[in-house]
Formats: structure tokens, sequence, C-alpha cells
């Protein structure tokens, strides 16, 4: 679901907004250690957290293709960058930093301390689940939320995952409409 919300910018705010709300209340209420600080460090860490996802995410695309072929691989490209093929400059880095610091703060800061990294991976996995041609996409969310949440495990730094979350998803959004300017020139 949550990669449907990113096409429509004031849903994303909404549903983020939601997420963070539910987030922090959930941290308060259970009195969950919660460090939000921004530190060199934190930042450091965050964007090779990100870059690590980068290439973790090329290395599972590159195996999509070995072991299904690579029109299979391009197929189910081009289902998920469908979602973003018109998405405007603003709504990237915009739906990229909400959807970082909402589901952040609602997966990793309250459900990851409240009930575990499996449990946060998999509801994280659930939250986004989409259509069946992109549904392994979704199975994906779930190790993306598990490095997500080792990030923040061993780190004990929410800004750590929010930063590679929303360079993440900025970068995909990036990523999935240049893909599909060049598969809509003609050859």
């Amino acid at each position: 679901m949550l990669f449907y919300v990113k096409r429509h910018l004031a849903l994303e705010i909404a549903v983020t907004f939601f997420l963070g709300t539910v987030g922090l209340w959930g941290i308060r209420a259970g009195n969950l250690p919660v460090d939000l600080r921004p530190t060199a460090a934190s930042i450091v860490l965050g964007i090779a957290a990100f870059v690590w996802l980068a290439v973790w995410t090329r290395l599972v695309q590159y195996g999509y293709q070995v072991a299904k072929g690579s029109a299979y691989a391009q197929q189910l490209t081009t289902s998920l960058a469908k979602e973003f093929a018109d998405a405007r400059p603003l709504q990237m880095v915009l739906g990229g930093l909400t959807a970082a610091c909402g589901e952040e703060i609602f997966f990793r800061g309250f459900i990851q301390a409240r009930c575990g990294l499996l449990v946060a991976s998999v509801l994280f996995m659930a939250a986004h689940i989409g259509r069946r041609d992109i549904r392994v996409i979704s199975y994906w969310s779930f190790f993306q939320g598990l490095y997500l949440g080792l990030f923040y495990m061993f780190t004990a730094k929410l800004l750590v995952p929010m930063i590679a979350h929303g360079l993440f998803d900025i970068g995909g959004m990036i990523y999935f409409r240049d893909f599909m300017t060049r598969s809509e020139k003609p050859a």
C-alpha cells in the first residue's frame, strides 16, 4: 500500500504524518528510548546505510535477471517504475523525507522498540504489499525493513535509518522516473 501512497504527495504527507504521530505517541506512552539528535557520525552512517541499501537492491535486481531472465526483470522494473513515472522533483524530495520520518518513527522507533526487529520487519513488509505484478518487491520490503532495523539496532540512532530510508526513496523515485523516460524513447 505504501508504494501507491507515494504517487500522491498530499496522501503521502497525511499517511506519514499519521504514522509518525502514532509512533511518537507509542514512544512516549511506552517511555521508549529514542535518540533523534543529529551527529556527524549518525549522518555519515545514514549515508553509508543508504549506499548499502542501494548496492543490495541492485544485486537483488541482478539476481532476478539471472534467475528469471531479462524479460522478467524488465517487466518487474517497469511495473514498479510506472508508479513513479510522473513524480515531480518536489514530490520526490518531500515523499522521501516524509516517508523516512513517519515510517521510521513508527516501524523502528515504536514497533521495533516495543515488539522486536522481526515483528517490525514483517509489519513493514505488510505495509508495502502491492499488486500481484510487484508482489515480489513487497517481499523485498521485509529485507529492507530488516536492514533499516539493524542499522537502528547497531547505532541506537533513529536518524541513521531515517537518512538511509529517505535517500533510498528519493533515489528510487529518480531512478524509476529516468527508467520510464528511457524506456519510452523510440529505439
